[in-house]
């Protein structure tokens, strides 16, 4: 008995590789329930946020085949040019000028791309670039420094290609200079995050807080933006033609009755204090109705509202019938963060200013995504002079 004892090998390192272990899963444990709450940390300021060819992260799929080509043509240039190691401030958007293609309207750009490359050094890039996000897409030569491109054989962008060293600034433009163009930001979908309020807010310029009426804290940031004179828009849901995307509590739907959709909105005004108008949160399917936005705009004309067609379908009837009501309507002109990527947002920002300075007035609609929020402080410093930020209100004096 005592030999198989001497046989047998100690025991002791089998207790301290269990004492290693507790000690070790102790400490993980330790650090783990002291890690910071990852809601608190400050977003970085990434130049590109994940995004999949084939499905642009709108928020909901807009029905616009050209409007969507167009921003994924955006896209697949700046992201070229971007890989190419071309300055941002060398991608100069000279004109811009509205299109109707069928029941569609988009915007067709002139692009000059200031740069050390010449343009055979920036087509092939390009070109591969139009290939992964748009299979609709064609890029012509017209001439040793201009290209086309086309989307379903329709001309949407023009691309002028200049040598130069590289250090062309189109963005600063004297603050001599006078007023050319009047540009509202409306933000969508407030209502979930206090910190990004108090982000748009605390911006130089005014944006409109367009807040979810039944958010988880809807008053808190109607409450932020009074406090910032910024003005306070109801982002009220609607019906969307896709069965899969969820509008949310308070929607109202094609299906209700008219006693049901005005009951809806009475409930839904009373959440938000201080609002003087109301937008679309989806309703591809009901703002096509007009039996269904007239009840919307009476209800809103009751309260003094005024009303934004957030467009997200080409058929809208939204804002035709608020007008024919007698309400004070506008459009939508673009979408900025349709891919949610700090650069691509600056570009739509961009595009917003060019159709304020050819049309006098613009509405831009974005959304608190991080990089939303990071392309409008870098807008900040480098917006053109020309263009005055106001108020959706505001809009009516110019």
């Amino acid at each position: 008995m005592s030999d198989s004892r001497q046989n047998q090998p100690p025991r002791w390192p089998y207790y301290a590789l269990t004492v290693i272990c507790c000690i070790t899963l102790v400490a993980l444990f330790c650090v783990l329930t002291s890690a910071p709450d990852k809601k608190n940390i400050e977003p970085v300021a990434e130049m590109r946020a994940p995004v999949s060819a084939a499905s642009l992260p709108y928020e909901e799929r807009l029905d616009a085949p050209m409007e969507e080509g167009v921003k994924r043509i955006d896209y697949a240039i700046l992201r070229a040019l971007q890989d190419a190691k071309v300055s941002t401030s060398g991608i100069e958007l000279i004109a811009i000028e509205q299109q109707r293609f069928g029941d569609e309207t988009f915007h067709f750009q002139q692009l000059r791309i200031n740069s050390k490359y010449n343009a055979d050094e920036l087509v092939t890039p390009i070109a591969t670039a139009l290939v992964q996000w748009s299979d609709k897409a064609n890029l012509t030569k017209l001439s040793g420094t201009m290209y086309r491109v086309t989307f379903n054989d329709v001309e949407t962008h023009l691309l002028k290609f200049n040598q130069t060293d590289g250090t062309v600034d189109p963005n600063k433009t004297p603050a001599t200079l006078d007023i050319g163009g009047h540009l509202t930001i409306v933000i969508d979908d407030l209502g979930e995050s206090i910190s990004a309020a108090h982000s748009l807010a605390s911006l130089d310029y005014p944006v409109t807080f367009a807040i979810w009426p039944r958010s988880s804290y809807a008053k808190e940031i109607a409450d932020v933006a009074s406090a910032f004179s910024r003005e306070i828009i109801i982002h009220q849901p609607m019906e969307p033609m896709s069965a899969d995307a969820k509008p949310g509590p308070g929607a109202v739907y094609v299906d209700m009755t008219s006693e049901d959709i005005r009951a809806t909105l009475r409930a839904n005004f009373k959440l938000i204090p201080g609002a003087v108008g109301l937008n679309n949160h989806m309703g591809s399917k009901f703002t096509q109705n007009r039996e269904a936005v007239r009840e919307v705009a009476l209800e809103a004309k009751e309260s003094g509202f005024f009303v934004l067609d957030s467009m997200t379908h080409a058929k809208s009837v939204f804002f035709n019938e608020a007008k024919r009501q007698g309400l004070i309507a506008f459009r939508r002109n673009v979408f900025i963060d349709n891919v949610k990527e700090v650069q691509s947002t600056l570009h739509q920002l961009k595009k917003a200013e060019r159709i304020a300075l050819a049309k006098g007035t613009a509405i831009a609609i974005g959304h608190p995504y991080p990089t939303t929020l990071l392309a409008l402080q870098e807008w900040e410093k480098q917006r053109n002079g020309r263009v005055a930020v106001v108020k959706l209100s505001e809009l009516l004096d110019f």
